[in-house]
């Protein structure tokens, strides 16, 4: 009995706290911001709720609206709140930081279930607190994966189904059949970008394929935001294909490639300001590459390679981001980082590990884009590696410059500048031109070489029209040259070393509500070259992530 009164008043006076809370929330009186309301202004008061408000995939009241766009919003699972809420940076009871809404937009918008993010300040009540709402659009995210490309003369088949929101989850699964030049193979992928919502990402695949098969188990709780304190990463992967060789884009040799990978890393933060973070890494990898002669081995194979190593690197982030649009894409926000970002490897191959000879590597990244005025963005990336094995010398430096001046918010020029000088490069990872390495009018691998040079100039045009909400339509003109010297040595002599030109004009059409964002590239090009095999023109078609 005296039990039984315990949990009574027990219960009764939890409840009482509970109500006189709840009665104190709502006795503070709220107003209902504006949309376009700072966020500084509200920087430190507490946050008194978050709410999620998603938006279903098709816009019903927009134009044009027919059966179809009714059917997929009543056939897809909105994005749970619960998924989105894993992705928020913040807590009710913290004091608002505006940096920290600000990353929240980002990662969400990195989501590829999720087509437009907003996270905004939407109250601010009497007792000084705030209340934060994330409204989100919906991808649509069960995607039959068809696709029929053909690009630098060879044609490329993918079927198959996959779906990136899981019973609206986040989670990603696809199943796929791909046919193309160099082999078939069927493939099935699941991947969670939030497991759980404890940030740590997983990723499994296999792949049979008529060349070999492929396995992947990786699993990494990343730097997911700026000021993250740690990461961990365990990667297995098992790869076996055979890989072409090319004269003037024909295939002409051919070998298999066993690959055979098992990494494990962890990463801390040990300095930090506002904007900006260092960040150290310590890894293990065994890292071993065999290969073996097929029927079609008419020119030999590499030699076999074992590049086990212990590494240590450093890295520095700033972190400077704008919204921009039509840099990458068109017709939606990006988020462009202005500031520096850098890194340094350095790996020691150990023959405890399995490496045949002890040696070093070393590699360094520079990223960095400047917003030069309101209309020109100019972005650029440089990369220098060097690996010292035995009587191995590798050198490969690289650099990548991309200049966007906005003529206005439909039209724009873009030029890119790639230049890579390489040293004794293992022979499948030599430098290629040709398809989608650059040179749009030629095959697929028509130049490689260890030096290479690329230059592109192009006009693009956004258009405001939209194929019944399933295509955004863009339209490029562009020219192309390029040259690669330093001809393999294992093949004929080829044409590396004579410039190549080109040029065409494109048609450009995102899918804006498709969790891909694919933009389908339907080029028509011309080989300025005297080659006769390739002086006619030529339909390019292939889907692609970018402009």
């Amino acid at each position: 009995m005296r039990f039984r009164m315990a949990a009574m008043w027990c219960w009764m006076a939890w409840f009482g706290c509970k109500a006189a809370l709840a009665a104190e929330q709502h006795s503070a009186a709220c107003t209902r911001l504006p949309a376009d309301s700072e966020l500084q202004q509200f920087q430190g008061f507490p946050i008194r709720a978050i709410r999620v408000h998603s938006e279903d995939v098709f816009d019903l009241n927009a134009d044009k609206v027919y059966w179809f766009h009714h059917l997929a919003n009543r056939t897809h699972k909105i994005t749970k709140p619960d998924t989105i809420l894993e992705d928020v940076l913040f807590q009710v009871g913290d004091p608002l930081d505006a940096e920290a809404l600000l990353e929240t937009e980002r990662l969400l918008r990195t989501r590829r279930y999720l087509r437009k993010v907003e996270v905004r300040v939407t109250e601010h009540c009497t007792d000084g607190s705030v209340s934060v709402t994330i409204h989100t659009w919906d991808n649509w995210s069960l995607l039959p994966n068809i696709s029929l490309s053909r690009e630098g003369g060879e044609s490329k088949t993918v079927l198959g189904l996959a779906e990136d929101n899981l019973f609206g989850t986040g989670n990603q699964i696809n199943l796929d059949y791909e046919n193309d030049s160099e082999r078939q193979s069927y493939l099935v992928n699941f991947r969670s970008p939030n497991l759980f919502g404890s940030h740590w990402n997983l990723n499994t695949l296999y792949a049979d394929k008529t060349d070999g098969e492929s396995y992947l188990l990786a699993l990494e709780k990343p730097f997911y935001r700026l000021h993250a304190p740690w990461a961990f990463a365990f990667h297995l992967e098992a790869d076996s294909e055979n890989v072409n060789e090319y004269l003037r884009g024909d295939e002409i040799n051919e070998y298999q490639r066993n690959l055979d990978l098992l990494q494990l890393s962890s990463g801390w933060k040990v300095a930090e300001a506002e904007r900006w973070v260092q960040r150290i890494s310590l890894g293990i990898e065994q890292h071993q590459v065999q290969f073996d002669t097929t029927a079609y081995t008419d020119y030999g194979k590499p030699e076999d390679r074992d590049l086990s190593q212990f590494w240590f690197s450093w890295h520095f982030v700033e972190a400077d981001y704008r919204q921009l649009y039509n840099v990458y894409q068109f017709n939606r926000v990006e988020d462009i980082n202005l500031g520096w970002q850098a890194s340094v490897r350095l790996g020691w191959f150990q023959p405890w590990l399995g490496a045949e000879h002890s040696g070093w590597s070393l590699k360094g990244t520079l990223d960095k884009a400047w917003q030069l005025s309101p209309t020109d963005l100019l972005i650029g990336q440089w990369q220098a590696e060097q690996l010292q094995q035995a009587e191995l010398n590798q050198l490969l430096i690289s650099s990548y410059a991309m200049w966007i001046h906005q003529l206005d918010e439909h039209q724009s020029l873009v030029g890119q500048l790639t230049y890579a000088y390489g040293q004794d490069l293992f022979r499948d990872q030599r430098l290629s031109l040709g398809g989608d390495t650059g040179m749009r009018a030629y095959p697929l691998y028509y130049q490689t070489g260890e030096r290479l040079a690329l230059a592109t100039a192009e006009y693009r045009y956004y258009s405001t029209l939209s194929i019944a909400q399933i295509f955004d339509v863009g339209y490029a003109a562009f020219a192309d040259w390029g040259r690669t010297w330093g001809s393999n040595p294992a093949l004929p002599e080829d044409s590396a070393g004579q410039s190549l030109y080109g040029i065409g004009l494109g048609v450009r059409l995102l899918s804006s509500h498709s969790s891909r964002g694919t933009m389908i590239h339907i080029d028509l090009t011309k080989a300025l070259h005297d080659q006769g095999e390739l002086s006619g023109l030529e339909w390019r078609i292939l889907a692609k992530r970018r402009f």
